[in-house]
């Protein structure tokens, strides 16, 4: 397989990180408007991340070189993502908190790693690293919230 067709696969997981976006303010208008229709909105996610981990997968190992490592911070964010949903979702627990700051060490190690070894996409896994500031201050915030009597 020619290096321009596996790299139409990374193309395609970026694509599928992007459709993110609207998905989520799709979440939005079901959470906000019609709440019964929500559990469309998280499986529609479900399963959008878990079509961009598989991809992610598939180009971990058939790229090499850079573009293997902005595969490698695809899927470590898909990861992260995931944390953070469970998290925010069905596993509500203190304990996954610290799940959450393990992840997102590693995260930023492999981001910062995919940064230094990748010559294109290096817009990614800074835009990852913002991201992952921003989860984790809002982690941290709950973290310092968590059993404190606020009325």
């Amino acid at each position: 397989m020619t290096l321009m067709k596996k790299e139409k696969y990374l193309k395609l997981t970026i694509y599928l990180l992007i459709g993110i976006l609207p998905l989520s303010v799709l979440g939005y208008y079901f959470a906000v408007e019609n709440e019964s229709l929500f559990y469309l909105y998280e499986w529609l996610l479900s399963a959008l991340v878990i079509l961009a981990g598989i991809l992610a997968i598939k180009c971990i190992f058939s790229l090499s070189g850079g573009l293997k490592w902005v595969a490698i911070a695809i899927f470590v964010f898909l990861l992260e993502f995931s944390v953070l949903g469970l998290f925010l979702g069905p596993f509500t627990h203190f304990l996954m908190i610290y799940l959450y700051y393990l992840v997102a060490l590693i995260s930023l190690v492999v981001f910062i790693t995919a940064i230094k070894k990748s010559r294109s996409y290096r817009y990614l896994p800074v835009i990852f690293i913002l991201f992952t500031a921003l989860t984790s201050i809002y982690v941290i915030f709950l973290n310092l919230l968590w059993g404190n009597n606020l009325s």
